[in-house]
């Protein structure tokens, strides 16, 4: 009997110990869904913040131009995109879908192994402004700051003014799918 006892205590403890956390969890998520999940105000240390000023850079677009900070004399918006990324993809058709106000430029990072799919993505941002495409670990990602993709950067005469990962991050502060910067 005492054999018994014991384990119906033991269970009832594991029982609630799992109970105590699930109702941590429902609160958790009841949190999250109030204020909208991740907000762009609490900054993803990996993405550009805003306030920082972009450094000297120089790409050379698909046209053979070059590309440098001179172009964020106003308002730019500025993607970061990597072949083969499925979130850059997704990005990537819903700026198409819904294009920018402000000039655009894409930094895409080529694929040496893919470059039928490096040519399908640069035809598909190219629809939105300039397209420059680059190396691993290029100087223009660091002059972002930029260290994920894709990543998606407002500008306005050279400062970051926001960033994030999806156009969904900027529509819940602007109300906007595509603010200009």
């Amino acid at each position: 009997m005492t054999l018994l006892t014991t384990a119906v205590i033991l269970l009832a403890a594991v029982v609630a110990v799992h109970l105590l956390f699930t109702l941590g969890l429902v609160a958790r998520i009841r949190e999250l869904q109030q204020n909208g999940g991740a907000r762009p105000h609490t900054h993803n240390s990996q993405l550009p913040k805003p306030g920082t000023v972009v450094r000297p850079f120089s790409v050379t677009d698909t046209d053979g131009a070059t590309i440098t900070e001179a172009v964020l004399d106003g308002p730019v918006q500025v993607g970061f995109f990597q072949v083969g990324c499925g979130p850059c993809r997704m990005l990537s058709d819903a700026l198409v879908a819904a294009p920018p106000a402000a000039r655009f430029v894409s930094i895409v990072q080529g694929d040496p192994q893919a470059p039928d799919a490096t040519a399908r993505l640069i035809a598909k941002v190219g629809a939105l402004g300039r397209v420059a495409v680059i190396d691993v670990d290029d100087p223009v990602l660091t002059s972002f700051e930029a260290v994920a993709y894709p990543t998606l950067v407002y500008t306005h005469s050279g400062v970051i003014t926001a960033s994030g990962t999806r156009l969904a991050d900027f529509a819940e502060t602007t109300g906007a799918a595509a603010p200009v910067a």
